[in-house]
């Protein structure tokens, strides 16, 4: 049989995503301001582009035909970040839209994400 070789981009590895959740305070002039805030948590996952197909399958969860799903965060451990939390990469940010705990186990997590510019 032959030996087959996996052609791996350096780039394609995993990477680390800082989480950093969204949080509201009052302005020194009494006006409700919000953003995102460093957690100090890490997700260590895998990027990828959302494909035709996981759009798909994750269509029941926003109820509409067209979402903003951009890209598949998958992570070898529980899920630590919540729906609604922004995974930042360098310049990159990822708003969480859903997540998934396959099998429920805590040991392998999806985390289905559109990436934004405005979220810095």
């Amino acid at each position: 049989m032959d030996d087959v070789l996996m052609y791996l981009r350096p780039g394609n590895l995993f990477k680390e995503f800082l989480v950093k959740r969204k949080e509201s305070d009052i302005s020194d002039i009494g006006l409700p301001v919000s953003g995102y805030k460093d957690t100090g948590i890490l997700v260590n996952g895998v990027l990828a582009e959302a494909s035709t197909d996981d759009r798909e399958k994750t269509k029941h969860m926003w109820d509409q035909d067209q979402h903003s799903l951009t890209h598949t965060i998958v992570s070898w451990a529980e899920p630590v970040a919540k729906k609604g939390d922004v995974l930042s990469l360098g310049n990159w940010y990822f708003l969480i839209l859903a997540i998934d705990d396959t099998g429920s186990l805590g040991v392998a997590t999806i985390y289905y994400a559109e990436e934004r510019n405005d979220l810095r």
